[in-house]
């Protein structure tokens, strides 16, 4: 009996995963055949009682009538019967469960649980509608993930923010006080209060540029991506003239694309060249005599590797050299205009897009930043 088993089992599955208008037409064509032999076999007996019943008995005209009545309503309602019974199978069969696992992931999203995912796998257009539900349902867990994740990097953002403007307050502060207390009693000269104003001047201008880098954070933050159809060929060649224009004289640049299966894409180059400017400026900074670029395309996705010849990223700076304000305290960094932003807006940029940014140390020496976007 295994075998009749492995055959209903089978036809069990041809009929969930063919067409629903395919899967009527076998129900009403199934319909259609039992109701034509049930008429025939009705018909029949119908025939043979007449013949039995007039031979014993003679049979008054109204009851021949009868019969014949009988055997001309008996098609259609043979007909009536199968198709309600065939449609009552169809839905049972084919529509009811789906629409069930449907109903219940449409209650489950509604509720506000994401994680609820249908069983239900079928080839049919209710596995289609199925696998579109599912595939929504995903995208609006990824949209949640991303409002949590955007909501924490706000929060470290505050965070960071109000931990590094103390320090040029309480300077300011210093200095402020210590020219209220000493200035109206003549023990300071002019050269002093000149050192001191101009180091509130410093501490001022850095507040301001803080306050900037918050702006462009926030700013960052709001940006919608705007993606348009162009040859995978014309992002590597703005890639490499960008590169080109940002190295510096006694820096050699090696370049390499690997751009398999990738012709024309949909993506937005000023977004993906922001994100890898960010990177390759940093590389830049590090980088002894050369920096090696590879553009790489797989499966709708783009990456972009910049390596450096520097010394690395250390153990701190993989955990945390994307986190908004980190810097190393490399020497001059809190003069020059770096406040550890950079790799945090290549962060975001790259998520907007649909990729992500992974930094590690190469085994040749230096360190790699790795750009990731989602193009089609």
């Amino acid at each position: 009996m295994d075998w009749l088993e492995e055959c209903a089992e089978k036809l069990r599955q041809y009929v969930r995963n063919t067409t629903a208008v395919r899967a009527a037409a076998a129900y009403l064509l199934a319909a259609l055949a039992v109701s034509l032999a049930c008429t025939r076999l009705t018909v029949n007996v119908m025939s043979l009682w007449s013949e039995v019943l007039t031979e014993r008995f003679p049979m008054a005209e109204e009851k021949l009538h009868f019969l014949m009545k009988i055997e001309r309503l008996c098609p259609w309602l043979y007909m009536t019967a199968s198709v309600v019974v065939a449609g009552r199978f169809f839905v049972e069969n084919k529509m009811k469960a789906a629409l069930a696992e449907i109903g219940a992931a449409v209650k489950h999203m509604a509720a506000g649980d994401l994680s609820y995912e249908m069983a239900w796998q079928s080839e049919d257009e209710f596995g289609l509608l199925a696998k579109d539900v599912e595939r929504l349902r995903e995208t609006i867990k990824r949209d949640k993930l991303n409002q949590w994740k955007m909501g924490e990097e706000q929060r470290r953002i505050n965070a960071a923010f109000a931990h590094d403007i103390r320090t040029p307050l309480t300077v300011m502060k210093g200095y402020t006080e210590f020219l209220k207390k000493y200035v109206p009693t003549g023990k300071v000269t002019e050269q002093a209060i000149l050192e001191k104003l101009d180091r509130i001047s410093e501490q001022g201008e850095r507040l301001l540029s803080f306050s900037k880098t918050m702006t462009t954070l926030q700013t960052m933050e709001k940006l919608e991506i705007h993606c348009r159809k162009m040859e995978a060929a014309e992002i590597c060649k703005s890639i490499r003239d960008m590169a080109e224009g940002m190295k510096g004289e006694e820096t050699h640049l090696s370049f390499r694309e690997d751009m398999e299966g990738a012709e024309a894409v949909l993506a937005d180059p000023e977004l993906i060249l922001e994100a890898v400017g960010n990177v390759f400026q940093n590389a830049c900074r590090y980088a002894r005599k050369e920096i090696a670029v590879t553009v790489q395309y797989r499966k709708n996705r783009l990456t972009v590797y910049v390596r450096d010849d520097g010394d690395g990223f250390s153990e701190r700076a993989l955990r945390e050299a994307a986190a908004v304000y980190f810097r190393e305290g490399k020497e001059g960094e809190a003069q020059d205009g770096h406040f550890g932003i950079g790799l945090s807006i290549t962060k975001m940029l790259c998520e907007k897009h649909g990729g992500e940014l992974e930094l590690f140390n190469s085994v040749e020496g230096g360190g790699v930043a790795a750009v990731s976007f989602l193009i089609a």
